[in-house]
């Protein structure tokens, strides 16, 4: 799953993913022009709409940076992976309250995600 992902994003990186090529085609409807289908199709019209948008920093120069969500009733993730940590910065509209409640439940999915990986762990002896 990582190596496609990987292999997605460099291929996304050239202008070869699956959304730029259906951005660029929207882009080439003139006006009083008729759009396909596709474009007025309500799934379409959801998927192009990012209510949780998430980026990722892991530099050993930041400690921490501000990523706003999109929408106005969106959330907005930023997060870095070190080797001894996860750092989250999470942001929302302050009219939805959101960001204690994920802050509270992401902390807990991080907890039980590790409970589960230390299950494989020999105990040490503390002799």
């Amino acid at each position: 799953a990582v190596m496609s992902h990987v292999n997605y994003m460099k291929n996304a990186a050239k202008g070869m993913g699956v959304d730029r090529h259906l951005l660029g085609l929207s882009m080439l409807v003139n006006d009083g022009e008729n759009s396909p289908e596709l474009y007025s199709h309500p799934l379409y019209i959801r998927s192009k709409r990012w209510r949780v948008s998430t980026s990722h920093l892991t530099h050993p120069k930041f400690e921490n940076w501000g990523f706003g969500e999109v929408v106005p009733d969106g959330v907005g993730i930023g997060y870095g992976v070190r080797a001894e940590c996860c750092v989250f910065n999470i942001t929302a509209r302050r009219e939805h309250d959101w960001t204690d409640r994920l802050n509270h439940l992401l902390e807990e999915a991080l907890i039980e995600m590790q409970i589960l990986n230390d299950l494989d762990k020999s105990p040490v002896s503390k002799l």
